[in-house]
């Protein structure tokens, strides 16, 4: 195993941000999806994703070690606190995230395309859709991801009320394609060939609204891609992060120039 160099914390808009280093390179930062966390979604590619790059693993806001005690959780939020982590943090190389934090990447990185050099979006989604959201909250839920333990949580009912905070957070979620237009950095979009939350279509449609968009559609495979193909999602990532990357692989990212300066 890869030993993890730095377990820390950070404080932003009112919550205690957890996160974690394991690896060596250019620096990767890795956002869970909703109600899961880092140590759950990332489990089976952290370590072979580790042994390229450096990688920051953090725990969105009222999941795993990480507070909200203001309950601000929304898909909003998600992207600010990303961006106070980078600025913490110094930048980074590239951005992985994964569903609803994917999500809200991609709407921050609309607005800041600095903050990195090249993101890997898994699962995202562009708009979102007010009709859905009982479905969302009323039908089924991985019970994997009922049992995780949030260090936070007030009682068995905790990840309830994450799922119903992302969920209406992202009813109204819109990004026009203008903004994803002006998203010029590489990016990868993954999704499962089987994937019933964010179809193939979806993904497609994506990829080809980015300037510089490519799309990984990964076989026999639903949304949750780097537990259920975790071997071909970390060969793929390496990848593309060692050809994007590759004309200044140790080079700093845009913002941690900036700061450093």
């Amino acid at each position: 195993m890869i030993a993890l160099p730095g377990h820390h914390h950070l404080t932003a808009d009112g919550a205690s941000l957890y996160w974690e280093e394991a690896g060596d390179g250019p620096r990767v930062l890795m956002v869970h999806g909703g109600t899961g966390t880092s140590a759950f979604d990332w489990e089976f590619v952290r370590e072979p994703l580790a042994r390229r790059h450096r990688l920051l693993l953090t725990d969105v806001r009222g999941h795993g070690e990480s507070s909200d005690p203001q309950e601000r959780l929304s898909i909003g939020q998600i992207g600010d606190d990303v961006a106070s982590l980078l600025e913490q943090y110094g930048g980074c190389d590239a951005i992985m995230a994964f569903s609803v934090s994917a999500t809200a990447v991609l709407g921050l990185l609309c607005r800041r395309p600095s903050l990195t050099r090249a993101f890997v979006c898994i699962g995202a989604s562009v708009t979102g859709d007010a009709s859905q959201i009982d479905s969302i909250l009323n039908g089924p839920w991985p019970s994997s991801l009922k049992r995780i333990e949030h260090r936070h949580a007030g009682d068995a009912d905790h990840w309830r009320r994450l799922q119903a905070a992302l969920a209406y957070s992202w009813a109204d979620w819109d990004l026009t394609p203008d903004e994803l237009g002006g998203l010029a950095i590489p990016t990868l979009v993954v999704c499962g060939d089987r994937d019933r939350i964010e179809p193939v279509e979806s993904a497609l449609s994506l990829s080809r609204s980015l300037p510089r968009g490519e799309l990984l559609v990964l076989p026999d495979c639903g949304h949750f891609v780097s537990r259920q193909r975790p071997a071909e999602l970390s060969a793929a990532v390496d990848g593309f992060l060692a050809r994007v990357l590759s004309d200044d692989p140790n080079g700093p990212s845009p913002l941690r120039a900036e700061v450093s300066g």
